[in-house]
């Protein structure tokens, strides 16, 4: 008779793993979440200060005006691609933070979910010799008598 193949040793790890996955899944589902509000942030940002930009640029009233105007319109963003860069170092700081603190909580009982997998493996494997070795025998036993 073959032992059943998901035994409750077998089970237990995969519903650890899945638990550790859903985890780890979660904190990059709330990573991408944060990355995305940035990212609107920053078009929202940029916009904005486009917008200035254009309404300095047509309120101008000399040369001075007109040109300082202009030139800020050839460097747009430059104050919101720099907050962006920090805020996004801190998403992905906290990101890494956040993951590794979930894998860390998890890894004492996968480790002991495998182990326990790993010893059943075992067992089995030693009952399953035994039983071999005591077919084999008896079958020595039965060739030799029919000699």
């Amino acid at each position: 008779m073959l032992p059943p193949l998901i035994t409750p040793a077998i089970q237990s790890h995969i519903d650890i793993l899945i638990t550790l996955t859903t985890d780890l899944t979660q904190r990059a589902l709330e990573t991408l979440q944060g990355l995305s509000e940035l990212n609107m942030q920053l078009g929202r940002d940029l916009i904005t200060e486009i917008g200035n930009n254009t309404q300095r640029l047509m309120a101008s009233k000399d040369a001075s005006q007109l040109g300082s105007a202009f030139s800020a319109q050839l460097t747009p963003g430059a104050g919101a691609l720099q907050n962006y860069q920090q805020h996004l170092a801190e998403l992905f700081s906290r990101a890494n933070s956040s993951m590794a603190q979930t894998a860390a909580t998890h890894m004492p009982a996968v480790r002991r979910a495998a182990t326990d997998m790993a010893e059943e493996f075992m067992h089995t494997a030693s009952e399953q010799t035994a039983r071999a070795a005591e077919h084999m025998s008896k079958y020595q036993m039965a060739s030799q008598m029919r000699h």
